[in-house]
């Protein structure tokens, strides 16, 4: 069993530094946690730089200039010509704004990298998963049905109300359907009470009544989840894939995106070892296993 949901008011970086040791730092895992960087660094700015704007245009309270006169050298700022109540009224609720474009980018990056784990089973493992046309509603199922261990079924609930939810945003206007009223009616109470926790709400919808809302919260929720499932997925992918093929990926790894692999064997089989040790520790390979790989590569 993984670890459950994750807690509210946690750092929800995924550093390299906080993962070696326990994850493989394999090609993929280590650009969907650059990329999660970016994205998270990213969201967080906009929401701050929406409200260090808003409070800027306490300035110009009581003025009648449109913005575009009172700040001419910013570019792009006639799209937003507005006086300075309706620019600091739309700035304030920025959040459920940008919330509306984060999470469904947070869940496409996802996405991506749950491709690309699924592709390392069907690469190593010699199965046709039709990992390309596969969507993030099936896409974990999908994983921890070729391995041993499964997901945190929490993760999965929270996951898939967020999944559903960000649905109604883009296919009904935010309108409850009854997929995600389904959903949230079934949910276990340790998969609403991380829900509550990181959200702030009990996550109960019916169909045609209110609404669904992007905000900060949902945001950090979101962020925060799909975190978790990750890591989730590295440890599902250690026992899915042979460590002989790990040997393989290391290898390959080395060779194509690390520094490359010295022809002169003492130097060779040093370059092996230190960069099993930087990025494949949590294989905890022994040193015949790396001599073996080193040889068959």
């Amino acid at each position: 069993m993984w670890t459950t949901a994750p807690s509210a008011g946690g750092p929800f970086s995924m550093q390299l530094g906080a993962t070696m040791g326990i994850y493989v730092q394999f090609p993929e895992f280590r650009t969907h946690v650059a990329i999660k960087e970016e994205v998270n660094s990213a969201i967080m700015g906009l929401l701050a730089g929406s409200q260090m704007a808003a409070h800027l245009l306490q300035l110009t309270e009581g003025s009648d200039h449109l913005l575009a006169e009172v700040f001419p050298q910013i570019p792009h700022i006639k799209r937003f010509n507005l006086t300075t109540p309706a620019a600091r009224s739309i700035l304030n609720s920025a959040d459920s704004h940008l919330g509306a474009m984060a999470v469904p980018y947070v869940l496409g990056t996802h996405e991506d990298y749950l491709k690309a784990c699924l592709k390392l089973v069907e690469r190593y493992n010699g199965v046709n998963l039709g990992s390309a046309n596969i969507k993030s509603a099936a896409q974990h199922e999908k994983l921890q049905d070729n391995s041993a261990s499964n997901f945190d079924n929490v993760s999965l609930e929270q996951f898939h109300l967020v999944r559903k939810m960000r649905n109604c945003t883009i296919h009904a206007g935010g309108a409850v359907n009854k997929p995600l009223e389904n959903h949230s009616s079934k949910m276990s109470p340790a998969a609403r009470a991380g829900w509550k926790s990181l959200a702030g709400y009990d996550p109960s919808f019916t169909e045609g009544q209110g609404s669904v809302h992007f905000g900060y919260r949902e945001t950090i929720a979101t962020l925060a989840i799909t975190k978790n499932l990750a890591r989730q997925a590295n440890l599902i992918l250690q026992e899915s894939i042979s460590r002989e093929s790990w040997g393989k990926i290391l290898m390959l790894d080395l060779d194509e995106s690390g520094p490359g692999i010295p022809k002169d064997p003492h130097m060779r089989i040093r370059k092996v070892r230190g960069y099993a040790r930087h990025y494949y520790s949590a294989l905890k390979l022994s040193s015949k296993e790396i001599e073996t790989i080193n040889a068959k590569y």
